[in-house]
């Protein structure tokens, strides 16, 4: 199939523009954690939320470059000539974080070569997936920062129940899932606060995942549909399933043979009249 002129231009390395800049801000958010762990004066419970969100991150990542790798034939000119071995590097745990800051140089690369109007076009022509991509953004997102601004209105508050990083994520997490089992809540004003914020934005990240995952699975393949048209524009039937089923006749067929019938019956009724009429007119015999 010929590509359109907005496939032609993209670059080679260039996947699906909302894809890379996910990939391009999941970069950014690991940097500013890596910055988070290392600076002396933050607090250590801030530093262990930074930690955590940091696996999923990592894990992501890691299922980037395999499939970069995967994608690229041969091998060999995304591991070398792209330096796909930079993402490797920047997959890996602790200090090759650090290597995470070249997916964002070329991401940005990448996206400036293709231009801002293709970019808008792909979003359009793929706004279910870049949905899904952004809701999975979000969700971190709020996770995060959601978990430190709970814990620190939290934290020394006198009977608070969320004093840990540990606590404020779980509390973010079931917030979020709209599950909340209650054992962890916030006490404060300004922790209140920001479970509104959390739990708003739960609900409306949770109902657009349901949705998606809804549309996805109840949506009916686009590959099984030319075969079916094809089949009633010629004719022929449906082929039988593997347990041996019989074949559904094409609509086409069955409207023929109810055509075929009708005319059947007409013509029989027709002779009938005629038969009736003769006999009508022909005087007895004597």
């Amino acid at each position: 199939m010929p590509k359109t002129t907005s496939e032609a231009e993209r670059p080679e390395e260039l996947q699906a523009p909302g894809y890379e800049i996910f990939i391009g801000i999941l970069s950014l958010v690991s940097l500013v954690n890596l910055l988070i762990s290392v600076w002396p004066h933050i607090d250590p419970q801030v530093q262990d939320i930074a930690h955590i969100i940091d696996v999923p991150i990592t894990l992501i990542f890691l299922v980037d470059f395999m499939n970069r790798l995967r994608r690229s034939h041969p091998p060999r000119v995304y591991f070398i000539d792209q330096r796909g071995w930079l993402d490797l590097l920047g997959s890996l745990p602790a200090g090759f974080r650090l290597f995470r800051i070249f997916r964002v140089v070329r991401v940005a690369r990448l996206l400036r070569e293709y231009g801002p109007r293709n970019i808008f076009r792909s979003f359009i022509a793929h706004r279910a997936d870049n949905a899904l991509l952004v809701v999975m953004l979000l969700v971190l997102l709020v996770l995060e920062f959601g978990s430190i601004a709970v814990l620190y209105f939290e934290q020394n508050a006198p009977g608070a129940n969320i004093t840990t990083g540990g606590d404020a994520l779980w509390w973010a997490f079931v917030s979020i899932t709209t599950v909340g089992y209650g054992d962890k809540f916030p006490t404060t004003a300004g922790g209140r606060v920001s479970a509104f914020f959390v739990l708003a934005a739960g609900v409306g990240l949770f109902g657009v995942l349901s949705g998606y995952l809804a549309n996805f699975f109840l949506t009916p393949s686009s590959e099984d549909e030319p075969d079916t048209e094809a089949a009633a524009e010629t004719g022929e039937t449906a082929p039988a399933d593997t347990a041996g089923a019989a074949a559904v006749p094409s609509p086409r067929i069955s409207a023929m043979a109810d055509r075929d019938e009708t005319l059947r019956t007409l013509a029989d009724l027709e002779a009938s009249i005629d038969e009736l009429r003769r006999r009508l007119t022909v005087p007895p015999a004597s």
